[in-house]
């Protein structure tokens, strides 16, 4: 909605420095016998923009809704000037038209601001500061989980695998391949302890590349399915110490859920990860989210313009690395495919979209809107998507907050065509930049990548 109504204010700023068309408008309305069919105009458009805005319980908390009511109030006093004292007027017409200078470039200039205004910035609402970690009447909190980015959940559904997330550049350029590790979430107990790992050989990766226990992980991305041969594999991707896709084999060994490492995937130079998915024969898609050396600047531009940054890889042992068709988009963040339909859902994180690539044509089946999703998990007959409800702007006052409790949403969708079926909305909550939604025991658990909590609601 804020680029919308940004680009509208910049576009009408732009046209007001252009006097012919505001003559040739005015002669218009000046040649009309009455004014009164204009001031109903006028006020059907203010009730129907008051209408819409006020259909947000929290607009007071948002530029757009600020600016809209704005807009109302200022369509209402023409409507009532325009219908109440039209030959006064009339004659106000005549005199802006006459001196049209001293009117038109400080409306420009207060177009202009509202639109800067609107582009800079959405959510202007209260961020709390969550020093201590405890549920409220939306959401439900568990403790002690460090930069929970994103969930498998083991084959027996009891546990979550959680990748602790160490970040990514620009923004947190510092601490792009900060160390972090694999934790295994007891759903149950609701407390997380570090997966136990060892290691065997490379068997599911490339062959080149290696891993030893010594050596930093930082992970990012994960997922888990069933092999064709029964096996379940868990696919991490990993910034530290380079880019590579770690593999294991999730086993139950004494009742114990334990990783087994079975290799690891190098990444060419050119290409940085974000999220996985793993096919039943080991090959695997993941989301490429721009070039390794992008900056704050471009990152912003990208923001701004919703221009491709990235593309969805495809590898597999024969073939190695190959590019996706129809996957290009602004960050390419959250992947997942559907096997059995032969369906790649993509989440574009700058371009505010997910969609839908038919894998056997190449072609987009659907796409949908949403503010800046991140994971995706297509679970139970449905895709779950995630969403912000304020812009990357809103973020500088995060700098001091962990976890920051900006505005967000949780979207249920229709698998193929992309259809919105429920959303629940979280203002105010103990979370917030949540990156992931996994269903699972009817509630619908939340991760974050800059958080000490993971999340949960009731899913009724």
């Amino acid at each position: 909605m804020n680029l919308y109504l940004s680009c509208g204010f910049l576009v009408f700023g732009g046209l007001l420095y252009f006097r012919f068309w505001v003559t040739a408008l005015s002669r218009h309305l000046l040649a009309l016998d009455s004014w009164r069919r204009v001031s109903a105009g006028l006020l059907i458009a203010a009730i129907c923009l008051m209408l819409y805005a006020l259909s947000d319980p929290f607009w007071f908390e948002y530029t757009a809704g600020h600016v809209l009511l704005g807009v109302v109030f200022t369509l209402l006093a023409f409507a009532v000037v325009m219908f109440t004292y039209e030959s006064h007027a009339r004659r106000g017409l005549v005199v802006i038209v006459a001196h049209y200078r001293w009117f038109g470039i400080p409306l420009a200039l207060l177009s202009w601001g509202l639109g800067l205004w609107l582009l800079g910035w959405s959510y202007i609402g209260a961020v709390a500061e969550l020093d201590d970690c405890a549920s409220d009447d939306q959401l439900n909190v568990v403790c002690g989980i460090r930069n929970a980015e994103d969930f498998a959940t083991t084959p027996d559904e009891a546990f979550f695998i959680v990748p602790e997330f160490g970040g990514v550049g620009p923004f947190n350029a510092a601490q792009a391949h900060a160390a972090g590790r694999l934790m295994l979430v007891d759903l149950e107990a609701q407390i997380a302890q570090p997966a136990a790992i060892r290691y065997a050989e490379n068997t599911w990766g490339d062959g080149d590349c290696q891993r030893t226990g010594v050596m930093p992980l930082s992970p990012h991305g994960v997922d888990l399915i069933e092999r064709g041969d029964g096996r379940h594999q868990l696919a991490v991707v990993n910034h530290a110490p380079g880019e590579t896709v770690e593999m294991f084999e999730v086993v139950a060994e004494a009742d114990v859920w334990r990783l087994i490492w079975r290799g690891c995937v190098q990444v060419p130079k050119v290409n940085y990860l974000n999220d996985i998915s793993l096919a039943s024969d080991g090959s695997f898609y993941a989301s490429h989210m721009y070039p390794p050396e992008f900056s704050t600047v471009e990152l912003l531009k990208a923001a701004l313009v919703k221009h491709a940054t990235g593309y969805v890889l495809r590898w597999d042992r024969i073939n190695g690395f190959g590019q996706v068709p129809g996957t290009d988009g602004g960050y390419p963040n959250g992947v997942v495919l559907d096997e059995s339909q032969n369906i790649l859902y993509v989440a574009h994180n700058l371009a505010d979209r997910i969609d839908a690539v038919d894998m056997t044509q190449g072609g987009i089946l659907a796409s949908v809107t949403l503010n800046s999703p991140d994971n995706l998990v297509l679970r139970d007959g449905a895709l779950w998507a995630t969403s912000w409800d304020h812009e990357i702007a809103d973020m500088a006052v995060c700098e001091t907050k962990v976890p920051c409790a900006l505005p967000f949403s949780v979207h249920q969708l229709t698998p193929t065509t992309l259809r919105k079926e429920r959303r629940w909305r979280f203002n105010h909550a103990p979370f917030g930049l949540v990156t992931v939604a996994f269903p699972l025991q009817d509630k619908v658990w939340l991760g974050a990548g800059r958080a000490d909590r993971i999340g949960y609601f009731e899913a009724k």
